[in-house]
């Protein structure tokens, strides 16, 4: 998530680029807001499938301020009331 959402490896390509052109100490403090991308919180995350993995990675998003939307079509309700709020 915080790959996609700050453009993390976009601004690493960038400045491999200028470091092989010997331009990164002088480009980077000014370069960097290019790649200053969006803020979680507030978003909304849909995770299909609620299993150890799905389950995890809403509570995280939960913690990040995220809303978060799950679809699980084998969950059974007693399953699903006992996922993290």
């Amino acid at each position: 998530m915080f790959l996609g959402s700050r453009r993390i490896v976009d601004g690493i390509n960038h400045m491999k680029d200028l470091g092989s052109q010997g331009l990164a100490r002088e480009r980077v403090e000014k370069d960097k807001a290019m790649f200053g991308g969006r803020e979680l919180s507030g978003k909304t995350l849909a995770v299909i499938g609620l299993g150890h993995i799905g389950a995890s990675t809403a509570k995280d998003a939960a913690a990040l301020g995220m809303d978060v939307v799950g679809y699980d079509p084998g969950l059974s309700v007693t399953s699903a009331l006992k996922l993290p709020q």
